[in-house]
């Protein structure tokens, strides 16, 4: 689970590969209502467990490979977000920025060594991301 049913094991930008793993969980589930929030507690639930076994198997405190914590940081990001192929490429583009950033308390908890953080940082990326959206939306009328 932690790499993202094989998405975290391509050998170019994993991150990016575990990101687009929401795109359809996002179009199937339109970002709200019980089947994203069912989606996205799932993920969450077993987001620190998998971290953790990855850890422990990889022998480092943040595998590449795993990608589990950008799912769950893009379903954060487009909660509440109707989809669209504009708001797909916007807020993928935006979520990839903040994570691969990190900056302020995102860099603070990319510091730490527990799987707690290692989900955590994604999570902010993904609020981050998600207001930033918002924000150009506005913006734009």
């Amino acid at each position: 689970m932690a790499y993202g049913f094989g998405a975290g094991r391509v050998p170019f930008a994993p991150g990016t590969a575990g990101t687009l793993l929401c795109l359809p969980v996002w179009y199937l589930t339109g970002g709200e209502g019980v089947a994203h929030f069912s989606v996205l507690a799932l993920v969450l639930l077993i987001s620190v467990p998998a971290i953790k076994e990855a850890v422990r198997y990889a022998g480092h405190s943040d595998p590449g490979a795993v990608v589990i914590d950008e799912i769950a940081g893009m379903l954060v990001a487009v909660t509440w977000i109707p989809w669209s192929w504009k708001s797909a490429l916007g807020v993928f583009l935006l979520f990839r920025f903040f994570d691969v950033c990190k900056f302020g308390p995102m860099a603070w908890m990319d510091a730490k060594e527990e799987p707690f953080y290692v989900l955590a940082d994604d999570v902010a990326a993904g609020i981050c991301a998600g207001l930033a959206w918002r924000g150009i939306m506005w913006l734009m009328g």
